[in-house]
């Protein structure tokens, strides 16, 4: 069975994982605003060749045009994010955690050989020299 190492400390994974549902709310939301006027497509003069969102889109989802409640949610979990996002710098200043988000001289290196070895080009695995400096917590 093999051993999982925790690269991250608890609260950074955290602060990481709250941010995922908030940008799927945020996302969600911002589709309500443009939803409501749906101005974007290319055209050509007064051709229009794509609509990002054609009428048919709109019928077969029922989607009704909640331009007040999106832009209430959008503006709302856009605090949440950004509190969340103070709070990780905060933490990562004062929990000294903001030393290993600076790249040293071998980081260009291990991430060429970590994407190398992601896309298949290179079988050898990617050194672990980061995760094992790293003090455990």
């Amino acid at each position: 069975m093999k051993k999982m190492i925790e690269k991250h400390p608890f609260a950074i994974r955290g602060f990481h994982w709250v941010n995922f549902p908030i940008l799927a709310i945020m996302i969600w939301s911002g589709l309500l605003i443009y939803w409501a006027n749906d101005l974007y497509a290319i055209s050509i003069g007064d051709i229009t060749l794509l609509h990002f969102f054609p009428e048919w889109f709109y019928q077969a989802l029922n989607i009704e045009q909640r331009l007040a409640e999106g832009m209430a949610f959008h503006f709302v979990f856009m605090w949440v994010f950004f509190l969340n996002g103070l709070f990780y710098v905060l933490y990562t200043f004062i929990s000294g955690e903001w030393r290993y988000l600076i790249p040293n001289k071998h980081s260009f290196k291990e991430a060429w050989q970590v994407l190398l070895h992601d896309l298949h080009i290179r079988k050898t695995i990617p050194p672990h020299s980061v995760i094992s400096s790293r003090p455990t917590i």
